[in-house]
């Protein structure tokens, strides 16, 4: 979308706006941008009063610079993870999509200027870094830094994070973010700040929703599946109370069948692109049948017979596809479009 923006040098220079940046003014250039690539954005579900205030401004700002826009497209590509959509919202990720459309030096210039803005949020730095990273950063900090940066980060990013841990280590680091007591904000942002100058050698108040064993159900949910059967297994052993605790929190796609209403199904299949769909179903037939019971018999006939003359499907691209479907299962419960089955507390 930045494309003639970030290739097209500007006449006079224009100074790039470190100020915040309210959303409206964010929304007029994303909307600007879609416009001059020659994208037809559809508005109707718009109420009128926000859209005319976005046109207000549309109509009138004046020339904004390049480093502007560019960091306002990435914010909000980093951000579509959290609406369950089927991009990872990961900076390196979205750089590496404008490839072929942007010089690599550009994209590295965006990249240092994104990551350094005093306009982004603190653990959206940290989010932005690759897992390897994260997992050398916090080789040596405390258990508690390190279970405060995996509850803050997205949950598929610190499962990666927590799978290259040894077993003790990580048990150990499930075990501080189940454990961890209320944490004042201030303290929150200024780990976060601390791990973000240790990443990038760099010179708002954030909370947690969840409580401490949804934090490690979430981040269990998305470790890959060996990984998480080797965890388990270990806390099994160790710390059986806790591993319950998880097991009641936690929603895997082998938990589908038990967890998922039929009726839900057809809304669960639309949150994401059939082929995903496709991917997440080729290697879980268990799964893949119970969803596909859950569809018109058109449809799942039509599903039945793509599956079938599909190539095999790698294991870590089956479950990523997976976790994308999770994730849309997860926003639905959230916004209440689904009520997932519940395990009755024997108490």
């Amino acid at each position: 979308m930045s494309v003639a923006l970030v290739a097209h040098q500007p006449s006079s220079p224009v100074a790039p706006i470190d100020a915040p940046i309210s959303k409206q003014h964010k929304a007029a250039i994303l909307l600007s941008v879609l416009i001059k690539a020659g994208a037809t954005p559809n508005l109707d579900d718009i109420a009128t009063g926000p859209l005319k205030g976005i046109v207000d401004i549309m109509a009138s700002f004046g020339e904004v610079d390049r480093r502007t826009v560019d960091l306002v497209i990435l914010e909000f590509l980093s951000e579509l993870q959290d609406f369950g959509l089927s991009m990872r919202g990961d900076l390196e990720d979205t750089l590496t999509s404008l490839k072929g459309h942007v010089s690599d030096n550009a994209l590295e210039k965006i990249r240092k200027a994104y990551v350094r803005s005093p306009s982004v949020d603190v653990w959206v730095r940290v989010a932005s870094a690759d897992a390897t990273q994260l997992q050398s950063c916090l080789a040596d900090e405390h258990l508690q830094v390190v279970a405060t940066v995996l509850s803050k980060i997205p949950s598929t990013l610190a499962a990666q994070v927590l799978g290259a841990m040894e077993d003790s280590r990580a048990r150990e680091t499930m075990l501080a973010i189940i454990n961890s007591r209320k944490i004042s904000p201030d303290i929150i942002e200024l780990i976060g700040q601390n791990i973000s100058d240790t990443l990038f050698n760099e010179d708002g108040p954030s909370v947690f929703t969840k409580t401490p064993v949804e934090r490690a159900g979430d981040i269990m949910n998305f470790a890959q599946s060996d990984i998480r059967d080797r965890l388990m297994d270990d806390f099994g052993k160790n710390d059986p109370d806790t591993a319950e605790k998880i097991r009641k929190v936690m929603f895997t796609f082998a938990d589908i069948p038990a967890r998922v209403q039929l009726r839900d199904v057809s809304a669960i299949t639309r949150t994401v692109d059939p082929d995903i769909l496709l991917r997440a179903l080729k290697n879980a037939p268990t799964e893949a049948e119970f969803l596909l019971s859950g569809l018109s018999s058109r449809i799942a006939e039509q599903l039945r017979e793509e599956l079938s003359e599909m190539n095999p499907v790698k294991k870590n691209d089956g479950e990523a596809a997976m976790n994308e479907l999770i994730i849309g299962i997860r926003a639905l419960e959230t916004n209440g479009d689904i009520t997932l089955i519940t395990e009755e507390d024997p108490d």
